[in-house]
């Protein structure tokens, strides 16, 4: 595994570990990066974030995208307005547009999610903002900003679309399909002993957190090859060339993917990539908008 001091090969972390604390926990918990500019990751930023009943964030904003996951738990996540609130179960996944407030609050049993803004907000780790479009995180927001999204709830049992090339149960949840351009989140569940083709990603920033199994990932370009097991996070910098395969016996499932959206990538697997300036269909009825 990886000290974690960033590099150009193939990094595997622990999602639960000592990365720095982070001061946006309004109550009991906490939220540690795990992966972050320390790390050396720009494009995509993994933070986790563990609420005890009734606390919650501060109120978050930033000029990119952010994506995040529901590990377990209840709770809302809550926009800025009277009634903008949406439920959240595991492996619930929330999109919040460039510059919508947000805020997550844990329910009885406690909240525990990952995931963050794409790119990284340098605000958070006390940076300063990023003025070529980056991100930009904020306890009071922006006065007078109107998002220019809306936050969107979705699940990964529901997908978008699925990517056989990936692997045989590859789920496409939060994609361009859906007006994510930077903060992409997909589930992908691969059979005992399968694995993927190898392949590179041009511009964008791997990043895969395993929630059950064990595996390996080949980074190719370096001739190393990474174990992982649940509970650690790969990360796997731009341009590199890697394959991932999960152990005969056992299989993996793994949420993340790609930051920002590989679109050569996502045609090369037959998906139909929506210009970026048409609007989007919202989720299902029962999934929420804020």
């Amino acid at each position: 595994m990886s000290d974690g001091s960033g590099g150009t090969g193939v990094q595997v972390l622990p999602l639960r570990g000592s990365g720095p604390l982070l001061s946006i926990v309004e109550g009991d918990g906490s939220a540690r990066a795990v992966i972050w500019p320390g790390t050396g990751a720009t494009k995509r930023s993994v933070h986790l974030i563990q609420l005890t009943p009734s606390s919650g964030t501060v109120r978050l904003e930033h000029r990119a995208e952010s994506v995040y996951y529901v590990l377990s738990g209840s709770g809302t996540v809550v926009g800025d307005g009277p009634s903008a609130v949406t439920q959240l179960t595991p492996g619930s996944m929330v999109h919040v547009g460039p510059g919508t407030g947000y805020r997550f609050v844990a329910g009885t049993s406690g909240l525990e999610i990952f995931g963050g803004p794409c790119p990284c907000d340098p605000a958070i780790y006390g940076g300063p903002d990023n003025a070529e479009g980056g991100a930009h995180g904020s306890r009071t927001g922006q006065a007078g900003r109107a998002p220019s999204l809306p936050i969107k709830v979705l699940h990964q049992d529901e997908p978008a679309l699925m990517l056989p090339l990936i692997s045989a149960d590859a789920r496409m949840i939060v994609w361009p399909g859906i007006g994510a351009w930077t903060a992409t989140m997909n589930y992908v569940r691969m059979r005992p002993g399968e694995e993927n083709t190898a392949h590179t990603h041009e511009e964008s920033e791997d990043t895969i957190v395993i929630i059950e199994g064990r595996g390996s990932i080949d980074d190719l370009t370096n001739g190393k090859t990474h174990e992982f097991r649940a509970g650690d996070v790969i990360h796997v910098p731009v341009k590199l060339r890697h394959a991932v395969r999960a152990n005969r016996g056992e299989s993996v499932v793994s949420v993340g993917g790609p930051c920002p959206a590989d679109l050569p990538f996502l045609r090369l697997c037959g998906a139909e990539i929506p210009d970026r300036d048409e609007p989007v269909p919202g989720p299902p009825p029962h999934h929420g908008v804020l």
